[in-house]
């Protein structure tokens, strides 16, 4: 991979030149580091070690004492929002939240506004005005072109399932909402949308259970590629070619799509959200203007541009 360096230094693929690499507020030698937590749902998944791998990269550049912590798994909310709390007493400077369910955290998160800590928002938004920015990806957007690119894949009058995150969880919400609405455009008819709550092993239970009740099933959409590869793998099992488009762009997902087993998946640039997620603490900590919304991109993965896309993401994990 091509390596370029600037003055504030090295360009982190994924990230858009110009702009979180050379505009970065400069910490003076003699000043104290600021103290930013992150806190995600997990890091048990790819789509959040992303994230941390581009929170590591901006705590470096931007001279941050950083930490990042997660619970054991992103369905355990409330530990989460006990950590949040905890975190106070360490008397942090900024905090970066990916919040696993928005309405637990906002009580906590008033703590942070009452001592004038910046708080910003990754991945999930919190319904909470006094929040520093929201960092995230249009997940309607992202919903819409995976129902665009499998309906290509098929024709008008097929069915199709969708596969959802946790129930509840606007994230899951808004892809499912923008998948279902272009497949029906495009003439598909939806006849089963099923919670398997972001998990590979729960999708396979799932997608079985699908296929039982629909054996005519011609494609799904999953609401990220943990759960696409969980459909595969059920398809597979019963001898059925099913086309399958996942979301979030992870190694594995790549790697499927190179060997022609899955369609398609559209990823999300989270190595960028926990890198802008720092920039933009920063930023806010030294009173800097941060915009209160930040969208990040996606890109299509197909079998056309996997191999660019899986060495750019093997680069970003140091893989």
């Amino acid at each position: 991979m091509e390596s370029r360096f600037f003055k504030h230094g090295p360009f982190k693929p994924g990230s858009p030149e110009g702009s979180s690499t050379q505009q970065q507020p400069q910490t003076g030698s003699g000043e104290q580091k600021p103290k930013i937590y992150v806190v995600l749902k997990t890091l048990n998944s790819e789509y959040f070690q992303f994230i941390e791998a581009g929170a590591k990269a901006a705590f470096q550049d931007f001279n941050v004492d950083g930490t990042i912590m997660a619970p054991s798994n992103q369905t355990q909310v409330m530990e989460q929002v006990n950590m949040i709390e905890d975190l106070l007493n360490k008397n942090p400077d900024g905090l970066v939240l990916t919040p696993s369910q928005p309405v637990a955290v906002v009580s906590a998160l008033a703590k942070y506004k009452a001592k004038d800590i910046p708080v910003v928002l990754l991945d999930s938004d919190v319904d909470w005005e006094d929040k520093t920015t929201f960092i995230g990806n249009d997940d309607a957007l992202s919903g819409q072109k995976a129902g665009e690119t499998l309906a290509a894949k098929l024709s008008r009058g097929d069915k199709v399932a969708i596969l959802e995150g946790i129930s509840g969880t606007p994230t899951s919400a808004k892809r499912v909402q923008g998948a279902r609405e272009a497949l029906e455009q495009a003439g598909m008819i939806v006849a089963a949308s099923e919670a398997a709550n972001w998990d590979r092993v729960e999708a396979v239970s799932v997608m079985e259970n699908v296929l039982q009740a629909h054996p005519d099933i011609k494609g799904v959409v999953a609401a990220n590629d943990e759960m696409a590869l969980g459909a595969i793998r059920a398809s597979e099992a019963k001898g059925k070619d099913i086309a399958v488009v996942g979301m979030d762009g992870i190694i594995e997902a790549i790697e499927s799509i190179q060997k022609g087993s899955m369609d398609a998946s559209i990823a999300v640039k989270t190595y960028d959200m926990g890198y802008k997620g720092v920039e933009n603490a920063v930023k806010a900590i030294r009173k800097e203007t941060v915009p209160k919304q930040i969208v990040t991109e996606i890109d299509v993965i197909t079998p056309d541009n996997a191999e660019a896309k899986l060495a750019q993401a093997k680069g970003l994990l140091g893989k």
